[in-house]
């Protein structure tokens, strides 16, 4: 291990810490201080009668979040210009009247969601019970909206009873109704995370340090450790890495007409037959299709391309690990850093595809710098397990195909998370693959950072598969020759 070399390279890492961080702190400030949120909307049903004057209907919200900023309302005018004035009125648990707006029912929407923002934020707090109250000035019969109700949700194309109590339900002069109102509060929850990010950045950076600095003196007492391997693989092994890499690339379009044009042609393709395939069931249900499949597929290529390369990295080498020595974790890198140079090649259509559909480059594009290195993590560490696992049982790459194929329909690629039941949300967002993708999508379609908790999702999973990975080659790699 060259010292020199190594404290070059740790400062360098330590600088691109701290950059990244300052990244992210900029780039997210917004969403690390405040999130929206949204109740949960039922899908229509039944309506409830033309509002007119004199009609009082009543609905019971709850809060969702200490500032309540506004209502979504569906409607329906049947193709007419009506007039008059609906009136909202909302009061809390205490009989507080909180709100008091009227909506002009010509800027209601026919058979959508309409946005009522509120002329100011309503201090709630959040999950308290709120009782909603219309009525109407100027709406006679024939020139009145509807209002829908209902009592199912919609996940997909299929529609999910929700049960609904007494209390829950919509009443019209005081006479209980069949459902509940077609309608869904807006908010925005004040987070803690933004005053206390830096307090966490630099206690993950101190405890890295501590561990830095124990390697570091086992390393000069000449013991091995992670350190020493990460270290090695810059100051003594970069060359070969490069040349490794350089004949992975070269093998793969060896004999190819179009060579590197693959690169950008794989994905084009790819989303221009699912887009045909599924722009007729989804399209409707997802804005910018054409981003959001795209990037589905960019990201989950990578994955699957990068772990079945690692994963055949030690069998794919055999005859050069029984001739020369070197560190055999070099194999799985070289393979995968190499998958990494064609992810970088794809996300170019990716570019181009968001200029045809207009969408907008923003700074939370630069935010795919953390996603894509938590990603290159837990690929590292699906790698490295997966390469033991091959060079031990030759079925696993039989196996992988098999249990790629199942993950790749487990993530949202070209379908919308809402057509999952509510019940298994919480196991599907524990998908690695699902929070990388999501995390993308929110910076390249939104515009915008993702929350807190994706951060925090994205390298936990990342960490612990690159952990796991790393211990186990690293407790059979003694072994791999015997197998080979």
């Amino acid at each position: 291990m060259d010292f020199k070399k190594s404290k070059k390279m740790l400062g360098l890492l330590a600088a691109c810490y701290w950059a990244l961080a300052l990244l992210v702190y900029l780039v997210a400030g917004v969403q690390f201080r405040y999130t929206a949120v949204e109740s949960n909307a039922l899908s229509a049903s039944a309506v409830i009668g033309e509002m007119v004057d004199g009609m009082t209907v009543t609905q019971t919200l709850t809060a969702p979040a200490e500032q309540t900023t506004g209502l979504e309302l569906l409607a329906g005018t049947f193709g007419r210009a009506n007039s008059g004035m609906l009136r909202i009125a909302l009061t809390n648990e205490a009989g507080k009247t909180l709100l008091a707006q009227d909506v002009d029912v010509a800027a209601l929407a026919d058979g959508k969601y309409t946005s009522i923002p509120f002329a100011a934020p309503l201090g709630t707090k959040r999950g308290e019970t709120l009782t909603l109250t219309l009525t109407t000035t100027g709406c006679a019969p024939g020139n009145a909206v509807t209002i829908y109700c209902g009592n199912t949700v919609t996940a997909g194309r299929f529609d999910i009873a929700q049960t609904i109590t007494d209390a829950d339900r919509y009443t019209v002069n005081g006479e209980m109704g069949i459902g509940k109102l077609c309608v869904k509060a807006s908010g925005v929850r004040t987070l803690t995370f933004y005053r206390d990010y830096w307090f966490i950045i630099a206690g993950a950076f101190g405890v890295a340090a501590i561990f830095c600095a124990r390697w570091w003196k086992q390393a000069k007492q000449g013991k091995n450790n992670l350190l020493v391997a990460v270290c090695t693989l810059q100051t003594r092994y970069a060359f070969l890495i490069r040349q490794l890499v350089s004949r992975d690339f070269k093998t793969k379009y060896k004999r190819s007409v179009l060579g590197m044009a693959w690169s950008f042609l794989n994905p084009l393709l790819t989303m221009s037959v699912q887009y045909i395939v599924f722009s007729t069931l989804f399209k409707s249900d997802i804005e910018n299709y054409p981003v959001y499949l795209l990037t589905g597929i960019v990201f989950f290529n990578f994955f699957s391309e990068a772990v079945s390369m690692g994963m055949t990295s030690i069998t794919g080498n055999a005859s050069l690990i029984k001739k020369v020595y070197m560190p055999k974790y070099i194999y799985p890198v070289s393979r995968i850093l190499s998958s990494l140079v064609n992810f970088a090649l794809a996300i170019i259509p990716l570019f181009l595809v968001m200029i045809v559909t207009g969408t907008a480059f923003r700074p939370s594009l630069l935010l795919l710098v953390f996603d894509i290195l938590c990603l290159l993590a837990f690929v590292m560490g699906m790698g490295l397990l997966l390469t033991t696992a091959m060079t031990f049982f030759q079925d696993t790459q039989f196996l992988w195909g098999v249990v790629s194929m199942i993950w790749m329909y487990l993530t949202p690629i070209f379908y919308p998370e809402s057509i999952i039941p509510a019940q298994f949300l919480t196991l599907y967002h524990m998908n690695p693959m699902y929070q990388y993708i999501t995390f993308a999508r929110i910076c390249i379609i939104d515009g915008l950072s993702p929350e807190p908790m994706a951060y925090l999702w994205c390298i936990l999973s990342s960490l612990a598969v690159l952990t796991l990975g790393v211990v186990v080659f690293k407790r059979n790699q003694d072994k791999f020759v015997l197998h080979l």
